[in-house]
């Protein structure tokens, strides 16, 4: 028969168990993790201090003094757009803005920016320990909202739908980029996606683009006549100027024959004396009669 040697529980047993169970607990509760891509803050009630830590990776900290915050060090995108399923704020969260003449359009807009990592302890200490959602909400939201809005307001509705819609962005920008630095954030970007144009302006406007097209088209049509027309002129001209040196080469042989001619006559007149006449009638007489030469 095999003897089983039975484990006795004690009260002292059962002590120490509690302990190890609780050392495990509080270690556990002890250690934090610091997300990859993000910076944190530990935060100490008793003494109210904050250390931060810039790595990602376990801190050991005070479970009942302390408590640890992480805040994002990567590239952070916040869209502001009328597609209802696209940025934080499902529905139409595109901002409305009015124009130079009270026209009301909707702006479609994204902006990228970064927490300040360098001056992370400022950060928590300026926002009371708010979370990043809060930071996102009441800054890079509300201001770029407020900022675009004022901006829009300087410009006609056909301005801010076409060619100064990336000025229109750039001065938002210059403005969010001390905003947000006040606040310990750096802004990287803000682009004015997309301009939504009621339709009755959509419709004036494309009117314009028709009548602009129909009076460039004319213009066109008017500026190749004037060509055809300098391009015949120029021909004619030419032309005018061939048929003038033909006719003067011709009055010029004319002349110059003329001129050889009466030379020639010139020189034969002076050389036909009475005497020769008469040598020259002689040598064609044929024999016949009547036959007169005048000797005197």
């Amino acid at each position: 028969m095999t003897s089983q040697r039975r484990i006795r529980i004690t009260p002292q047993r059962i002590i120490a168990a509690i302990i190890a169970l609780m050392g495990v607990l509080l270690l556990n509760a002890s250690w934090r993790t610091i997300a990859p891509g993000s910076v944190g803050i530990a935060f100490n009630r008793a003494n109210n201090t904050i250390t931060a830590y810039q790595e990602p990776g376990w801190v050991l900290v005070n479970p009942f003094t302390t408590t640890v915050y992480d805040y994002p060090a990567t590239l952070q995108t916040y869209v502001m757009v009328q597609k209802a399923d696209e940025g934080p704020v499902y529905g139409d969260d595109s901002i409305k803005v009015q124009s130079r003449e009270s026209q009301q359009l909707n702006l479609d807009v994204a902006i990228q920016y970064r927490v300040n990592t360098a001056g992370i302890s400022d950060l928590y200490t300026d926002w009371g320990g708010q979370s990043i959602g809060a930071i996102e909400e009441q800054v890079v939201r509300q201001q770029s909202r407020s900022a675009l809005t004022m901006v829009a307001s300087t410009y006609s509705w056909e301005e801010l739908s076409g060619e100064k819609r990336a000025d229109v962005a750039d001065q938002v920008e210059a403005h969010l980029t001390r905003v947000f630095a006040q606040r310990h954030l750096i802004l990287e970007d803000f682009v004015i996606r997309e301009v939504h144009v009621p339709e009755h302006l959509k419709t004036a406007l494309d009117n314009k683009i028709e009548r602009q097209q129909a009076v460039e088209q004319q213009q066109y049509a008017f500026e190749r006549a004037q060509i055809q027309a300098e391009q015949q002129g120029i021909e004619a001209e030419g032309q005018a100027n061939v048929n003038r040196a033909t006719a003067q080469g011709d009055s010029d042989a004319l002349m110059i024959r003329a001129q050889s001619q009466a030379k020639a006559n010139q020189i034969l007149s002076s050389s036909l004396t009475e005497a020769l006449l008469k040598y020259q009638l002689i040598e064609r007489w044929d024999g016949q009669v009547p036959l007169s030469i005048d000797d005197n």
